[in-house]
Parts: C-alpha cells; sequence; structure tokens
C-alpha cells in the first residue's frame, strides 16, 4: 500500500513538472506578450517603449524605447550620459517584478532610438548582476 502511494506521488510529481516552462521560456513570452498587447506604449515624459525583446543567447531582457519631443537630442544625451546610466541602473534595482529574473542572474539591456531618425541609437546599456 505505501509503495503505491510513493509511485502515485512520483507521477504526481512528474506530471506537475512537466507543465512548468522554464524561466528563460516564461521571460521569452511575458517580453512577447507585453509587446503585442501594450508597445507601443504612449508617450510619457518624451519617451515611448516600442518593444520588450528575451534574448536567449545571452540571457537578457532588452528594452527598445524611441525619444520624443525635447529628448530626442542627441548632443543633451551624450551630455548626460553618466546620469541616465545611473537613472536606469537605480530604477532596475528597485524595480520589483524583475526580481526573479534578477535572482536568477538575467542581463537587462536599454536602447533608446532618436524618434526623428529611428535608425540612430542614442543610448544603448546594458547591466548584468553585477550591476543590481
Amino acid at each position: 500500500m505505501r509503495m503505491k502511494h510513493l509511485l502515485y506521488a512520483g507521477v504526481l510529481l512528474l506530471s506537475l513538472s512537466a507543465c512548468h516552462k522554464s524561466l528563460e521560456d516564461r521571460a521569452a513570452q511575458e517580453c512577447k506578450e507585453y509587446t503585442e498587447k501594450k508597445c507601443p506604449t504612449p508617450v510619457v515624459n518624451d519617451t515611448r517603449m516600442d518593444s520588450m525583446v528575451f534574448e536567449p543567447s545571452s540571457r537578457t531582457i532588452h528594452y527598445y524605447y524611441s525619444l520624443v519631443g525635447n529628448a530626442d537630442n542627441e548632443q543633451a544625451v551624450n551630455a548626460k550620459k553618466s546620469e541616465l546610466r545611473k537613472a536606469l541602473r537605480d530604477a532596475l534595482k528597485a524595480d520589483t517584478g524583475t526580481k526573479g529574473y534578477k535572482d536568477a542572474g538575467f542581463n537587462f539591456r536599454y536602447t533608446y532610438r532618436s524618434g526623428k531618425s529611428p535608425s540612430k541609437v542614442l543610448l544603448d546599456e546594458q547591466y548584468t548582476e553585477k550591476d543590481y
């Protein structure tokens, strides 16, 4: 009787574990769903999120933004680059929504493009586990 219960418990555990996606699969799905449902986002503070992508080869969640209006200024971005990098890092540290990914050592990358000239990258920053 006891052996039968152990067998059922084992089968149940195996079947439940088969239903779970890996954290990488979950990241890819969440990024895809967010992009499909919410992007591009409305412009807030001259910034619009265009998409969010998971890059499995580097375990990176990559956010793509466009800067518009007054923020779409290459000279201003270059002059404030260190402040912008610190602000992004501080926001990442404080973001509880990414805790599971940070605990797993994922990387985070932020690319800001010009709204007027989308091929022009104004800021491109990557953060690894040592940064957050």
